[in-house]
């Protein structure tokens, strides 16, 4: 498992949108996109059986967890990234597999940092 922590002054609905475009333009299945919790899939199990070692890293079965808590000062993002169904990759093309998958999982948790980082603050574009 994969995790990281980020505090941003974008409100939370921007957030969550930012973090669903940027998982979904890499093939990532939102499942659930609701006030403090954004849930996405990737991957296949079964392909993930059958390609093996030969699977492209980002390809990798994996659920991308995302709460998000909002307040006056803005929004804080917790990230969970683990492996879906393949036994840490072991299933999935053995120690290559693993390590695929550990490089998957620190993959997707700088994709939304990222995306979190990308978004304009709150207070750009005002004037005093």
């Amino acid at each position: 498992m994969a995790t990281a922590q980020i505090q941003t002054t974008a409100s939370e609905e921007s957030v969550r949108a930012a973090i669903a475009s940027a998982l979904s333009a890499q093939g990532g299945m939102p499942t659930t996109n609701e006030p403090g919790v954004l849930l996405v899939e990737t991957g296949s199990v079964g392909k993930a059986f059958l390609a093996g070692p030969f699977r492209d890293a980002m390809k990798m079965p994996m659920v991308i967890s995302i709460s998000t808590t909002s307040g006056a000062g803005g929004t804080g993002v917790g990230v969970e990234v683990r492996g879906r169904g393949t036994g840490g990759g072991l299933a999935s093309g053995g120690l290559i597999g693993m390590r695929k998958q550990a490089k998957a999982k620190k993959t997707w948790v700088d994709i939304v940092l990222r995306a979190v980082n990308e978004i304009p603050s709150r207070t750009e574009g005002l004037s005093s």
